[in-house]
């Protein structure tokens, strides 16, 4: 029995119990009339459409007809007898992608402060694994609902051809961030390339303001979404410690960002909301898997030690090499020390019982100075950007990891 994830109200529930939406189609088999619309008061009050307005007039839902393959597939309308493959969100009544149902759903957390750079982060991360990391791991990645593909054609199409950077993320107060939902197809492990041995798995990618967390009215919208997270990832602008800024060139005083919510409180907050919807164990500590991500690394060139693996791209053949994670991790370690004397990492040390450090660059070098709002004129040349979402899915096994037991297991059969 599948049971998905809502990638809007974050509910869980039984694909087979999920109503449809009638598709209101002008000819239908009962006297070729068509169902008119209704307003959708659940519906209207997730969003905050008004609920007796046109804007909340939708077509008319129905329950899922008995014996219908497990509730999958096209359901005609009671009522016009119209097929419509649309299914509906029990609790939030908002529409879901028509394959969204066929498959387990990860819901990935991405939080940080407005500076951070989220939404940049995300359009290059979904560019890279539909082409290189894709590539590397024989994996393919495609838009799913026609909401994402609108929206992330456009932000593709922003950041790759017109080389315009998306603005900040916008508080809850202020609107709901709508999901980014995606399918990613993957070799099924010990199946040969001739079969149909692929795993689908959706990715949600919902994106937070990292001032949410802390404020109650905004947060009640967050809490059930961080609790059905497999997996968060927090991205820490360095620009916004205090020691970064001050041992900058001077030419850069003018395009830092300002001073925002400390990326270690924000951390505590994560927890704290993560302990409320009893994600904890032992000690306290969250259970949800954290990739902490240090953003902007070109910037930090100064501050890296010849041949640190931060300055150059991991080099994989199909599986994740935890050796190069752990090298990656430490001497991020060795940065944090020498910024801020370990605040933040020893924060994740007492709240997360599974956490890495990464560092990375969405877009390989700053945007120009005199248009700070605007790309690097060679467009986006990212570094190590997949890290920390191939950890997570490498800790939920849907990627294969090669640590340093398997890689002598492997030594030993040669």
């Amino acid at each position: 029995m599948t049971t998905i994830v809502c990638p809007y109200c974050f509910t869980s529930d039984r694909a087979s119990r999920l109503p449809y939406r009638c598709l209101m189609a002008r000819t239908g088999l009962r006297g070729a009339t068509a169902c008119a619309p209704e307003s959708d008061g659940r519906w209207a009050a997730f969003t905050g459409v008004p609920a007796g307005g046109p804007a909340a007039q939708r077509g008319p839902c129905f329950d899922a007809p008995r014996g219908l393959r497990a509730g999958r597939g096209r359901a005609p309308c009671p009522a016009c007898g119209v097929g419509t493959p649309v299914r509906v969100c029990r609790n939030c009544h908002n529409d879901l992608p028509s394959d969204y149902c066929d498959q387990g759903s990860r819901i990935i957390a991405l939080i940080g402060p407005k500076s951070a750079g989220k939404s940049t982060y995300v359009t290059v991360l979904a560019h890279e694994l539909r082409h290189r990391v894709g590539r590397e791991f024989n994996a393919a990645l495609a838009t799913m609902g026609s909401a994402t593909q609108q929206r992330y054609r456009a932000m593709e199409d922003d950041l790759y051809h017109r080389l315009l950077l998306p603005g900040p993320t916008q508080p809850a107060a202020m609107r709901f961030n709508d999901p980014l939902i995606f399918r990613l197809s993957t070799p099924r492990p010990g199946v040969g390339r001739l079969r149909d041995g692929s795993r689908h798995t959706a990715l949600v990618f919902f994106d937070a303001a990292g001032e949410d967390l802390a404020g109650a009215e905004a947060m009640d919208r967050y809490t059930a979404y961080l609790a059905a997270a497999d997996g968060v990832i927090l991205l820490v602008d360095p620009l916004q410690l205090r020691s970064v800024r001050e041992q900058l060139p001077p030419e850069m005083e003018g395009r830092l960002p300002p001073v925002e919510t400390a990326p270690e409180q924000i951390a505590a907050d994560l927890a704290a909301q993560l302990r409320g919807r009893r994600r904890g164990e032992g000690k306290g500590k969250v259970t949800t898997p954290l990739a902490v991500a240090i953003t902007k690394s070109d910037v930090l060139h100064p501050w890296l030690p010849h041949g640190s693996p931060l300055g150059r791209p991991a080099v994989r053949a199909g599986a994740l090499d935890d050796a190069d994670r752990v090298a990656v991790d430490q001497d991020t370690r060795a940065l944090l020390d020498e910024w801020d004397g370990g605040v933040l990492y020893r924060q994740l040390d007492r709240d997360f019982a599974e956490f890495s450090l990464f560092c990375l660059s969405a877009l390989g070098s700053p945007p120009p100075a005199e248009s700070p709002s605007d790309a690097p004129k060679s467009g986006p040349r990212p570094l190590r950007v997949e890290d920390p979402l191939l950890w997570v899915l490498g800790r939920r096994g849907l990627l294969p990891v090669r640590t340093a037991r398997t890689a002598r297991k492997g030594r030993e059969l040669r």
